[in-house]
């Protein structure tokens, strides 16, 4: 029997918690085990019984409780080197009579019901409600007794009035504060004047209670961050973004995030769009993409990234920014070089339906261009989709003047254009090989976490880097041949080892090794 918990704690749950964990698809199961299963076996058959474990990132234990009655203490039970093995589980449990606790160890999992229709109650019994007349287990019906008003007939009226503004329903005797807000809202955002105000706003509506934790590998970004970021179905993108990178200690006060949100915007822009640099891209012809909803994900991900201290998106062609802030395609803004990802073999296939000679190749032309923008459509709806998080098209909508250099390349200051390299890519390696250039965004990157002027303008007003000197290495360490500068990226801190820094030469070649290789985040 096993018993899944909904944190770390060091105690059996209450009465009272009991019910709550049932209905989440926690709480107590049974679980048959193969004679002689491995760990990795164990942890397959506890993930099929409790799906939730399926995403469980930070690790867990299993434990006992000691003896008596009521509320008892829990005991870990210490793994094997391999882990846990049926064997060992059927020793510690006097064969298969105890109950074991999973206790997950840094995550904390969502108590929130799950649907009473749900795979995980397909075996437990189930009963009508008198009320309303739906079918669900038990331990759902315990509760939604409580709360079940029955169905309304149609000649039942409720005391819910539309909202003039946003046309949602809500309570009469709640309408009006409601529509008083939202009247607030969208009048303060008539008046944002500036980019800064826009970021501002958006800084406004993070939800600072909560966390959106996600645990991600540095490999295979985006695509790995985009499916974890949809697996988090209990929790939201509006609230604050925590990251944990797999195999790295540092703990997320800002930097983490930061370096998350740059790799991804960077990988979405090579991974999801095409055309030239400096020039706006189009988003890719990608019907597997809009079926997984990975369009509607990297929407999201732009609205967080804005929202939240990442680099901005500056890569948008301008029709695509056009539709992304109307939601209609303005044609007469297109042009020929809006068709650049066309691959149409055939003039007809794209539409024109006019006679194909030399005195038409305007209008071909334009079919062409049409053609190409037109099927774009979907991808940039579930784009649009997604940056409604945090309210940013309504703002784009209603400040398309201040959000434009937030999307369209020209104006977001960057660093490759501020500073020039710090190697110049000439300098011969061993072998007289050509050594990779190591740019000023690396360098920013390593230091800070993002490769990024500040956007925000707060952070930009206070970002500053402090740079400290070591001095005393040899007499702290004793007799060594090399030091590498030492980051903290939270506090913006680099300290050089100068005792190892005699030449530029040295110097150079330290610090490329120390960007190159030193990217995560080991120190805590």
């Amino acid at each position: 029997i096993f018993y899944l918990l909904s944190k770390n704690t060091s105690y059996t749950p209450l009465p009272a918690e009991e019910l709550e964990l049932l209905q989440a698809g926690m709480g107590r199961q049974t679980v048959s085990l193969p004679e002689d299963g491995d760990h990795a076996e164990v942890s397959l058959l506890l993930e099929e019984t409790f799906p939730k474990m399926e995403y469980l990132c930070g690790g867990w234990l299993l434990h006992k409780a000691t003896g008596g009655s009521g509320r008892r203490k829990l005991t870990v039970i210490p793994p094997e080197t391999e882990g846990y093995s049926v064997k060992t589980l059927k020793a510690v449990s006097g064969g298969g009579k105890s109950t074991f606790y999973i206790v997950p160890l840094q995550e904390t999992l969502d108590t929130s019901p799950l649907p009473p229709d749900s795979q995980h109650f397909s075996k437990m019994p189930k009963k009508i409600c008198y009320q309303c007349n739906e079918v669900m287990p038990l331990q759902m019906l315990a509760v939604h007794i409580n709360t079940c008003k029955g169905k309304f007939s149609p000649d039942e009226t409720d005391d819910e009035v539309i909202c003039p503004i946003c046309t949602k329903d809500f309570p009469e005797d709640e309408i009006t504060v409601h529509s008083t807000q939202t009247y607030l809202r969208m009048f303060s955002t008539l008046f944002l004047l500036s980019v800064e105000d826009v970021l501002r706003c958006l800084e406004q509506q993070v939800d600072t209670t909560t966390e959106f934790k996600l645990c991600v590998d540095r490999e295979d970004l985006p695509d790995r961050g985009i499916l974890q970021w949809q697996r988090k179905k209990a929790a939201s993108p509006t609230s604050v973004l925590r990251v944990v990178f797999i195999g790295e200690a540092g703990v997320d006060t800002g930097a983490l995030r930061k370096e998350f949100l740059s790799d991804m915007i960077s990988g979405i822009e090579s991974r999801f769009f095409e055309g030239l640099e400096n020039k706006g891209k189009n988003p890719k012809y990608s019907l597997t993409d809009l079926d997984n909803e990975n369009f509607r994900t990297v929407g999201e991900i732009i609205a967080v990234s804005l929202a939240q201290g990442g680099p901005s998106p500056a890569f948008f062609k301008e029709w695509c920014y056009n539709f992304l802030c109307s939601g209609e395609v303005d044609f007469s803004c297109l042009s020929k070089e809006d068709s650049l990802m066309m691959w149409a073999d055939e003039i007809v296939s794209c539409g024109y339906t006019n006679q194909i000679k030399m005195d038409s190749k305007e209008s071909m032309i334009r079919a062409i261009v049409l053609h190409s923008t037109t099927r774009l459509i979907p991808m940039l709806q579930q784009l649009r989709k997604g940056m409604e998080l945090y309210g940013l098209v309504n703002l784009m909508a209603v400040n398309p003047e201040a959000c434009h250099s937030l999307f369209v390349p020209g104006k977001i200051l960057k660093t490759s254009e501020t500073f020039s390299n710090i190697t110049d890519g000439n300098t011969g390696g061993a072998g007289g090989e050509k050594s990779e250039s190591l740019a000023v965004h690396h360098v920013l990157q390593w230091m800070t976490g993002q490769s990024h002027v500040p956007i925000l303008p707060d952070e930009k007003r206070h970002f500053k880097i402090t740079c400290k000197f070591d001095h005393e290495c040899k007499e702290r360490l004793g007799d060594h041949s090399i030091c590498y500068p030492v980051v903290s990226a939270c506090t913006c801190t680099v300290t050089f080892p100068v005792q190892h820094l005699d030449t530029y030469t040295v110097f150079k070649t330290i610090m490329s090794a120390a960007v190159k290789y030193g990217g995560g985040f080991h120190r805590v």
